[in-house]
């Protein structure tokens, strides 16, 4: 895939993300699986022709399963619900009295 590409669809990502007011999340979009590693994380990454979207939980381990996308639409919108689910999950957390993933505006009180 051509770079540009690949620019355009991380940019078009980016959009949504604003849009959607997810920027406070951690998250990386479509670099190298190797860079850009951090605590509880929410990634999609592109290599060897196929898309990757997985959660970390520290830097090196996943968190939950990796799941492989040929096409970038699918892979979008797993990534997409992926980090719905990081809001949900830590909105309940902080609910319960519990510690969240993060600090972020998006559940701490």
């Amino acid at each position: 895939m051509k770079s540009e590409n690949l620019e355009d669809k991380k940019l078009g990502l980016e959009k949504d993300i604003q849009r959607l007011g997810f920027t406070s999340l951690r998250y990386s979009l479509l670099n190298k699986s190797k860079d850009d590693k951090n605590e509880w994380q929410r990634r999609i990454d592109f290599e060897d022709g196929k898309y990757y979207v997985y959660a970390l939980a520290d830097r090196e381990s996943l968190l939950g399963n990796k799941k492989e996308f040929e096409n970038f639409d699918e892979a979008k919108r797993e990534f997409l619900s992926r980090l719905k689910g990081a809001v949900d999950l830590n909105r309940m957390y902080v609910e319960a009295g519990m510690s969240p993933e993060y600090s972020s505006p998006l559940w701490d009180k």
